[in-house]
């Protein structure tokens, strides 16, 4: 079984370009090292990251509505419509979560700007995000921690938040927006700035270059004429672009001034030869503008978009260090003056640039990419009917062949196990190696004839009972939620589902089971352990009845027990049906408290 080229999966927010053209560094940076890349996102994000990315046969683009744009509206309409979008808000994450669950396992990880739906269980994620905590409008200023706290409820989901700032608490370009206290009780890392615009060896022509995109929809027309008028008479070349499909009804002011060019919308290598060019930059407070312009050492004019209150607040926060001049957007600013302010303001000089940031990315992410070796064991005793189902599934695993082994150790069978076992593993001998062993009858010899012939690399055994089928995700999933666990585990078992599942009677004991093993520190059909501990551990060969928990006990002295919640196992209920759930699960209580004595004289009994 061939497996594909690695995958990822990155969903962009379209609430303004600065999520895609900041994500498109980091999206290069894998196609670069061969990665396969789905894109999902809307709008204007979409447009440009297909415009930029459409042509590369690695890259795949999938439409999903996005967030309404918080803060719209004046008066008391802003907080009417925050409370609305709000709402809107919460629904559309759900709805993100509920897509992505339908996709997740055909990607190695997912990497989020700004979209908070796209968490997984069973997939490493991670978001971009400079807004740890949300800046709330001028009524509602009291009720910042409160935001700062359900943000990060929600950001926790994600296995590393990754901001894109520095980590000094006096150095910095987002304050108070990412610096929180509170961000210790959560995975993050700050990887420094990002930026799409490359560096190119070009002269400086361009006096001003006003990027006059985003939401500056309050007055636009009349904002942008009196930016056109007042820069007539600025000295030196001026390049507007507009961010709209045309020029407007400008052509007036246009022609009249020679040394002035109003452009629309550009886009790749055009939009970075003009950032290259320019000695100044009049823009919006967009966070990823000012990354753009602490990445290539431009001075620069912040227009904050009016309500909102992040870009108000960067503004008033960069501002306040001396790093750029402010305005506010009204019909008519003062230009003259406040570019003069430009030339005396002090530029940010970074701790490092994009180029280290995608290295402090890629550190975060690979080691949660790395695939354990994990041997699965599975002892049989006449278990010709439920075998070729377990192994099935084994070999249906969506998990490197190289990074696990398969080892079945048949034990005193009368039926055709044996020769059932060896048949599965020669015809599949060219995907999956499997190992068939045979030892003398006994489940808990079983279990140590394979525990001692697991391959040298083994990080993690799995024991599963013959009858016990794996989804095709366990192996990932497991091996995704070790990386995410503590690293002092040595034992444990899963969530277990009946096979069939066809019984509310049966699902509900599998419920209770499934609680009183995660509370008792016990198991059944399943257990998962450090290889080198269960090999020094070891099960009683004396024992054919509560091995497992002798097992799991000696275990326990080495490190932790852990319950891995899964809906990819379940196991059969045949015994639960012919013994009786009740009478199965008192006898089972009756056989791990015996004393040791009397465990040994008990034998199995087989029920086929």
């Amino acid at each position: 079984m061939t497996l594909p080229s690695r995958r990822a999966l990155f969903a962009i927010s379209s609430l303004g370009l600065g999520h895609a053209t900041r994500s498109l560094a980091v999206i290069l940076n894998y196609l670069n090292q061969g990665w396969s890349i789905t894109i999902i996102s809307t709008g204007d994000a979409l447009k440009m990251l297909r415009h930029e990315l459409g042509n590369d046969p690695q890259v795949d683009f999938k439409e999903m509505v996005d967030y309404p744009c918080l803060e719209r509206g004046t008066g008391w309409r802003l907080y009417w419509y925050l409370f609305l979008d709000l709402l809107k808000t919460w629904r559309l994450i759900r709805y993100e979560h509920r897509e992505l669950k339908k996709i997740e396992a055909g990607y190695d990880f997912i990497f989020s700007d700004g979209r908070y739906g796209f968490y997984s269980r069973t997939t490493p994620c991670f978001i971009l995000t400079h807004q740890v905590a949300f800046m709330p409008p001028p009524l509602l200023r009291k009720t910042f921690w409160l935001t700062e706290r359900v943000n990060l409820f929600a950001l926790r989901r994600f296995d590393v938040i990754l901001i894109p700032d520095f980590p000094s608490s006096k150095v910095n370009l987002s304050g108070q927006l990412s610096h929180s206290k509170h961000l210790a009780r959560c995975p993050h890392r700050y990887i420094g700035i990002l930026s799409s615009y490359g560096h190119l060896n070009l002269e400086q022509d361009i006096d001003y270059l006003f990027i006059i995109s985003g939401y500056l929809l309050e007055h636009k027309d009349a904002f942008i004429r009196s930016l056109l008028q007042q820069a007539v008479a600025l000295p030196g070349k001026k390049v507007f672009v507009l961010g709209q499909q045309d020029t407007g009804d400008f052509s007036d002011i246009i022609s009249s001034a020679a040394d002035l060019e109003v452009l629309p919308m550009v886009d790749g290598i055009r939009r970075q030869k003009l950032f290259n060019r320019a000695r100044r930059i009049i823009s919006r407070a967009g966070y990823t503008t000012i990354m753009d312009l602490v990445e290539h050492s431009k001075r620069g004019l912040l227009i904050p978009t009016p309500n909102q209150t992040e870009q108000e607040y960067l503004a008033s926060y960069l501002s306040a260090q001396n790093y750029f001049t402010t305005t506010t957007q009204n019909r008519f600013i003062e230009l003259e003056p406040v570019l003069k302010k430009c030339r005396s303001t002090q530029l940010f000089n970074p701790p490092w640039r994009t180029t280290e940031s995608l290295q402090k990315i890629h550190a975060c992410i690979e080691p949660l990419l790395s695939k354990r070796f994990i041997s699965i064991i599975v002892p049989a005793h006449n278990e010709e009917d439920e075998l070729p189902g377990a192994l099935a599934c084994l070999l249906a695993q969506d998990y490197p062949a190289e990074r696990y082994e398969i080892i079945v150790v048949e034990n005193g069978s009368s039926d055709a196990t044996l020769r059932i076992a060896r048949q599965i593993a020669a015809q599949a001998a060219n995907d999956r190696e499997i190992t068939v062993q045979q030892s003398a009858r006994g489940v808990s010899k079983a279990k140590n004839l394979a525990l001692a012939n697991t391959s040298p690399a083994s990080e993690w055994v799995v024991i599963c009972d013959a009858d016990t089928q794996l989804g095709p995700s366990f192996l990932r999933q497991l091996n995704t939620w070790l990386h995410r666990a503590n690293n002092s585990l040595s034992v444990g078992t899963c969530s277990i589902l009946p096979r069939p599942s066809t019984s509310a009677y049966g699902r509900a004991w599998f419920a209770l089971y499934d609680y009183v093993h995660r509370w008792t520190k016990t198991s059944y059909a399943l257990q998962i352990a450090d290889t080198a501990v269960a090999r020094n551990v070891g099960f009683n060969p004396e024992l054919e009845l509560a091995e497992d928990l002798l097992f799991i006990r000696g275990c326990l002295k080495h490190g932790s027990f852990f319950f891995f919640p899964t809906d990819q196992v379940s196991t059969s209920t045949r015994r639960f049906i012919t013994v009786g759930y009740l009478r199965l699960s008192l006898r089972w209580l009756a056989e791990a408290l015996l004393p040791m004595r009397y465990k040994r004289l008990l034998r199995y009994h087989v029920i086929r």
